[in-house]
């Protein structure tokens, strides 16, 4: 489990100190592909790094689920939505394969001067800054980018996710639909 809190703490620039106190709040999980955590496992407080294997969160809206975020090895999988909003879709976590995580649990606190809340916020901070620089990305590439151009996107940051994601989900996640996909792939696309 060091390598993968090493690895947390070099994307989030943790001291030493930082590093062990993060390591005393984790544990470590298995998940079976096509296993899922929806609302009634709270999600919510959580964040989970990826050890081995493959996730995505999706929500359901009018019977079809809608993908908004692929994880894969040494990448983190957090709710936001659920964490900060009453959301009208709730988020669930599937795993796309036989995984191993690394869970981290923020315990909830009462006394934010207390020292070890102070390293809990700064660690969701840190957390959270990762995770918008991700939002932006994907939301500059859904508003500026062609359909083509989005999926040339999506399969550069994530070169395995053809093998690992069902083609629905991908298009999900694209905001695009599966014909399109289809058409992309086979080179029949003129959008």
């Amino acid at each position: 489990m060091q390598e993968f809190i090493d690895h947390i703490s070099t994307q989030l620039h943790l001291s030493p100190s930082m590093k062990e106190r993060l390591l005393s709040l984790t544990t470590v999980q298995k998940f079976k592909k096509g296993d899922t955590l929806g609302p009634e496992y709270s999600i919510q407080g959580r964040v989970f790094l990826i050890k081995s294997g493959a996730a995505r969160i999706y929500y359901l809206k009018e019977g079809k689920d809608i993908t908004t975020w692929f994880a894969f090895e040494k990448d983190l999988l957090i709710s936001i939505r659920s964490k900060f909003s009453r959301q009208e879709y709730p988020e669930i976590i599937e795993f796309l394969e036989d995984t191993e995580v690394i869970t981290i649990q923020w315990r909830e606190r009462r006394d934010p001067a207390k020292e070890s809340n102070i390293f809990i916020y700064s660690m969701a901070n840190r957390i959270l800054l990762a995770y918008s620089r991700f939002l932006e990305e994907r939301l500059i590439v859904l508003q500026n980018k062609t359909a083509k151009e989005r999926y040339e996107w999506v399969v550069t940051r994530y070169p395995h996710l053809l093998q690992r994601a069902r083609l629905g989900q991908i298009a999900s996640y694209l905001g695009i639909t599966k014909e399109t996909l289809y058409r992309i792939r086979s080179g029949k696309y003129s959008g």
